[in-house]
C-alpha cells in the first residue's frame, strides 16, 4: 500500500516539483492533493484522508507553526514534514517542538526527503500500533466481570499490559507486578477474571495480531517478532488454534 501525502501549500509550482521526484514513490509515497488552507489540511488529515502532511512554510501564507499548532489542537496524531523557503533556527525549533517529524530548508536533496519519509514511516508505524493495541486492550479489560472489588486490580492489570504493548509477557512477571508469587498469583487472577492468566493474554494478542493484519502495514512475520513469538510459524499455529483461520487467509 501506498501512504498518501497532502502538500500545504499556496503555489502549485512545488506541488509539480515534488510530483516529479522519484523518492516519494521509492519509499510507498504518493502526493495525493494539494491545499493552501490549513482548516482543510488538518480536516482532512482528521478524516483519514491522508497518512502525512508536507507543508511548505511560507509565511505569511502558509505558516508552519500555525498547522502544528491546530493539528495539535484537532488531538492529531499525523506525523508533519516541514519544508522551508528560508533557513531560520528558531522557526525550525518552534516546529520540532510542536511535534514536526523532520524540518527541511530549500533546497531539499532527494537523500533528505529520503530520511524524512523513513522517519515517518516510523511514526506511522507506531501511531497504528498503539491505536490497535488500545482497542485490543480495551475488549480484553471488558471480559474482567464489573464488580467494585475489581476497581483497582483492573487498573493494575492495564497499567502492567500498557508497559508490555502486546509483547511476550509470562506469568512470572505479571504476579511480580502484583507482587505475589507464580501460584498465588494464578488463584488469584482466576478468581478475578474466571480464566488463567495464560489464557486471558492470549486472547489478548491475538485480538491485537488480528487488527495488525487488517491494518495492512505489517508482514505476519512483523506481528510474529512484535507480539514476542520465537517464529512466525509458531505464531501461525497459536493463531489458528484460536482464530480458527491461518493469519494469511484473516489477512485476506
Amino acid at each position: 500500500m501506498r501512504y498518501k501525502i497532502i502538500v500545504v501549500d499556496n503555489s502549485n509550482q512545488d506541488i509539480r516539483t515534488y510530483n516529479m521526484m522519484p523518492v516519494f514513490a521509492e519509499c510507498g509515497f504518493e502526493i495525493a492533493g494539494h491545499t493552501a488552507d490549513l482548516t482543510v489540511a488538518v480536516d482532512q488529515a482528521a478524516s483519514k484522508n491522508c497518512d502525512v502532511l508536507l507543508c511548505v512554510n511560507r509565511p505569511a501564507a502558509v505558516i508552519a507553526a500555525d498547522l502544528l499548532k491546530r493539528a495539535a489542537k484537532a488531538k492529531l496524531h499525523t506525523p508533519i514534514i516541514i519544508i522551508s523557503k528560508v533557513n531560520a533556527s528558531n522557526d525550525m525549533r518552534e516546529c520540532f517542538l510542536l511535534g514536526a517529524v523532520d524540518y527541511l530548508t530549500e533546497p531539499v536533496l532527494e537523500d533528505d526527503i529520503r530520511a524524512a519519509l523513513l522517519r515517518v514511516i516510523k511514526q506511522i508505524g507506531r501511531n497504528i500500533t498503539s491505536a490497535e493495541f488500545e482497542k485490543a486492550l480495551k475488549k480484553a479489560l471488558e471480559l474482567i466481570p464489573p464488580e467494585p472489588k475489581n476497581g483497582a486490580f483492573t487498573e493494575k492489570l492495564r497499567d502492567l499490559l500498557e508497559k508490555t504493548g502486546g509483547g511476550a509477557l509470562t506469568v512470572e512477571e505479571a504476579a511480580d507486578h502484583f507482587g505475589f508469587n507464580p501460584d498465588y498469583f494464578g488463584r488469584y487472577f482466576k478468581s478475578r477474571v474466571g480464566m488463567p492468566f495464560s489464557e486471558f493474554y492470549k486472547l489478548l494478542t491475538m485480538d491485537y495480531a488480528k487488527l495488525l493484519l487488517i491494518s495492512g502495514h505489517y508482514k505476519i512475520s512483523e506481528i510474529s517478532d512484535m507480539l514476542g513469538f520465537a517464529s512466525a510459524d509458531y505464531f501461525s499455529r497459536v493463531f489458528k488454534k484460536i482464530t480458527g483461520d491461518v493469519p494469511s487467509q484473516y489477512k485476506k
